[in-house]
């Protein structure tokens, strides 16, 4: 399976709002990318989320864990 490249998706409505969100891009990295679209974007934050993606390497990691501890027993 291959991986899709990293990605930010970017929407400007009507009333000049824009919306910026990362694709393909696990864990806390995607909080990396919110200096760089503000300065990109001449914009400031004002409200965020962190997607379903944001807390699957919580998951793998812990699987993992889980998966180490059997191992050694």
């Amino acid at each position: 399976m291959t991986r899709a490249h990293p990605r930010v998706e970017i929407s400007v409505a009507a009333d000049g709002s824009i919306r910026a969100h990362t694709v393909g891009v696990k864990g806390p990295d995607c909080l990396d990318y919110l200096p760089l679209l503000e300065d990109l974007l001449g914009a400031q934050t004002v409200r965020s989320a962190f997607t379903p993606e944001y807390h699957e390497v919580a998951r793998e990691t812990q699987r993992h864990e889980v998966r180490d501890e059997l191992r050694e027993e």
